[in-house]
């Protein structure tokens, strides 16, 4: 083999190597270490002892390998055991406080029960639904259980519909009626919705109050 071909196969050698040695490290990064998914369990099952009365359960932890969360790397999983709501007990990376966000699961699962029927009345075919509250309603009602009715909270959800499907003469109408829900049925004090379809040339519907 001539010193050209060799070079060649040398520099395929590392090519490939360097790809094996960068997936085994994506593989070690995205992989959960065992020792602290265990020690925030820990830590949750205290705080979770503190400050509510029995009825919160752990059942899993969940590993923040993308970092999507910016307060926590690892976070416990927690369920209600008396209205099933799930929602995350983490040690807050910048107080270094537990913390949970309870309080924003609870109106998100709430408001989302409250509306669904109506938007899938509406929309057809719907890819996915979300429902979110500011996290500043966690730090308001931190620990607590016995929270205020949804129409009370002064808060403006976020509500967001994709569809499978693009844009449809309609649609506005659509938004209008079911902004005329929240604020005069539900009686939700603030809200936003938003209705991502899959249009290149039109923007999306988005309504406030």
């Amino acid at each position: 083999m001539n010193k050209a071909g060799k070079w060649i196969l040398i520099t395929i050698g590392s090519i490939a190597a360097c790809i094996g040695i960068m997936i085994v490290i994506f593989i070690i990064d995205m992989t959960p270490d065992s020792s602290e998914e265990e020690k925030v369990k820990e830590k949750a099952a205290d705080y979770l002892e503190e400050t509510y009365s029995g009825q919160m359960e752990i059942f899993d932890t969940l590993y923040d390998n993308m970092g999507n969360f910016a307060g926590f790397e690892y976070a416990a999983k927690v369920t209600n055991n008396d209205n099933d709501v799930s929602f995350l007990v983490y040690e807050d990376r910048s107080t270094g406080r537990m913390v949970d966000d309870y309080a924003v699961r609870y109106y998100e699962d709430q408001l989302y029960d409250m509306i669904i029927d109506d938007i899938e009345q509406r929309f057809t075919p719907i890819g996915m639904v979300t429902v979110s509250y500011d996290e500043g309603i966690d730090r308001k009602f931190q620990g607590e259980v016995d929270l205020p009715e949804i129409r009370e909270l002064e808060a403006s959800p976020s509500i967001i519909v994709w569809l499978d499907r693009e844009a449809e003469e309609g649609d506005q109408r659509r938004v209008d009626e079911l902004m005329d829900i929240l604020k005069n049925d539900l009686e939700i004090p603030h809200a936003g919705l938003k209705v991502d379809d899959q249009s290149f040339e039109k923007d999306n519907i988005i309504e406030e109050y």
